[in-house]
């Protein structure tokens, strides 16, 4: 949730300024660590905790709504490069408001209708930070720490068991 902040004041500084220079970082951190961390940590531990309760039906339209939408915005940040390469200035000013609107409709979903059901021992709590720490660690740590504004006493707070 942390990360949805950072992303939300990223866009909104960028729709204030008129200035989208930043969108090639902010899609590259959501593709290769934002949503990588989400998909392979948060949703398939999601899935887990659902199952064992016997609430898995309640949430897994949702859980895979989402899943479609991280490649609905991968394919909408691809379209951002293509038309910056072809310097179609017009569809690419389109695109990066279609990708804005795409994350955070989509951030807000996870926010309002996912994240309440996170709850998990502390045991799978380290583990599950472990592997989204390694995730990070993959993407950049410095790279991480530009694109969210986040200090590395921040992240390791994130990163101590509660």
């Amino acid at each position: 949730m942390a990360e949805h902040a950072s992303l939300r004041l990223s866009i909104r500084m960028m729709k204030e300024s008129e200035t989208f220079n930043s969108i090639y970082e902010i899609e590259e951190f959501v593709r290769n660590c934002h949503a990588k961390v989400e998909d392979e940590v948060v949703f398939p531990a999601l899935r887990t905790v659902l199952k064992l309760e016997n609430k898995e039906d309640t949430i897994t339209e949702v859980l895979n709504r989402l899943e479609a939408d991280h490649k609905l915005i991968d394919k909408i940040g691809e379209q951002i490069r293509v038309r910056t390469v072809e310097g179609d200035a017009e569809i690419l000013s389109k695109r990066i408001s279609l990708y804005f609107s795409t994350v955070e409709t989509h951030n807000t979903v996870e926010e309002r209708q996912l994240f309440p059901y996170w709850i998990n021992s502390a045991e799978q709590e380290r583990a599950l930070r472990q592997r989204a720490m390694k995730i990070i660690g993959d993407f950049g740590l410095n790279r991480y720490y530009e694109i969210t504004g986040f200090s590395e006493e921040l992240l390791k707070m994130f990163d101590t068991p509660a």
